[in-house]
């Protein structure tokens, strides 16, 4: 933001892959330009999100596909604000 623009925001990964290997948070990539910008996604996050949802807090995939989009500009947000690799969190998934 040197020159008082906003910053360009993070862009999906192309691939769509993303690792639910991790029983803290699943992980997915988005690109700043040519930069790969490691993001993440708390479990705690996808649980709580199924619940509203009417949905298995169990399906964690099905949710973090279902919901990628909102994850992704929350990471994209956090990312223009500071954070190298950005944590989406219950209360900015699942507000209120």
């Amino acid at each position: 933001m040197s020159d008082g623009l906003p910053e360009m925001p993070l862009t999906s990964d192309p691939s769509g892959e993303f690792d639910a290997s991790n029983n803290e948070a699943l992980f997915f990539a988005m690109f700043a330009g040519d930069d790969r910008i490691d993001c993440r996604v708390d479990i705690a996050a996808l649980r709580d999100r199924a619940a509203p949802d009417g949905t298995s807090p169990n399906d964690l995939i099905e949710t973090f596909k279902r919901h990628r989009s909102t994850i992704e500009r929350i990471a994209s947000e956090q990312y223009d604000t500071g954070a190298t690799m950005p944590v989406v969190r219950t209360h900015q998934l699942t507000p209120g």
